[in-house]
């Protein structure tokens, strides 16, 4: 397939206090990808979300995504729904491990693209730091 594609991610961090709320938006071209049952995105972040310098690649299995990003800061981060994971977090600031518990993992996508909605919960030493969403759509670039 034509592994060039528009890739628009959503983000939405909400904290305790509502005033501390992030929420981020992205479209930017990228290759998608289907390899042996798996698919892969991958794309080059920019100053809008903060990681410019930054490689980007999304695998999105039947039950689980995973999002690695190498670059400004270097991580791997595992969503699978009703699982605890955890991550090392490396960042220009510091480094530390992150807890991630998937809420809700929603996996609509085939070869022409689709979408992702993933609802989690992050902590930071067992601490609960936020309530989290990303939405990913995927859909073929105009030629």
């Amino acid at each position: 397939m034509d592994n060039k594609y528009i890739v628009s991610i959503k983000g939405l961090q909400e904290y305790d206090n509502e005033d501390e709320n992030t929420d981020i938006s992205l479209t930017t071209e990228a290759e998608f990808e289907l390899q042996d049952g798996v698919y892969f995105i991958d794309y080059e972040e920019s100053e809008i979300t903060g990681l410019e310098g930054t490689k980007t690649s999304i695998e999105i299995g039947d039950n689980y995504v995973s999002l690695l990003r190498n670059g400004s800061v270097n991580t791997q981060m595992l969503f699978m729904k009703d699982r605890k994971t955890s991550s090392y977090y490396n960042t220009p600031y510091g480094d530390f491990m992150i807890g991630i518990f998937t809420d809700n993992l929603d996996i609509d996508i085939t070869n022409n693209g689709g979408r992702v909605n993933v609802d989690y919960y992050l902590d930071i030493n067992n601490s609960k730091t936020s309530k989290n969403n990303f939405e990913i759509e995927i859909r073929r670039q105009n030629s």
